[in-house]
């Protein structure tokens, strides 16, 4: 792996701190809206609430893929394509520190 172990220090300092903010806007959707008493305002509560279950998978899924990725650092392995085995991009990791997969079999999918 030729990924330094400053760069790797960093990343997981970056991937801890988006798994912290995730976790907090989870638990901030986890909340069911307050019933209303007004039709309108209970249409809109329920619509809101099925936007948020979407919206926690989303964020479930994207936590799922730090978690790999904070993994793949404690294993040695951050920073290799999990298709071809090659070094990611510090560029594309440095914009997406929970990536991967390298720039060229991300353009193959």
């Amino acid at each position: 792996m030729n990924t330094n172990k400053e760069f790797i220090e960093k990343q997981r300092a970056v991937l801890l701190k988006e798994k912290e903010r995730l976790a907090q806007e989870i638990e901030s959707i986890q909340r069911y809206p307050d019933k209303s008493s007004v039709g309108d305002d209970v249409l809109q509560e329920m619509s809101d609430f099925e936007h948020n279950i979407s919206l926690e998978d989303e964020l479930h899924e994207m936590m799922k893929k730090i978690d790999r990725a904070l993994l793949s650092i404690e294993n040695g392995t951050y920073g290799s394509c999990a298709i071809c085995r090659q070094q990611i991009e510090h560029g594309r990791l440095g914009i997406m520190p929970s990536a991967d997969i390298c720039a060229t079999c991300a353009g193959k999918k």
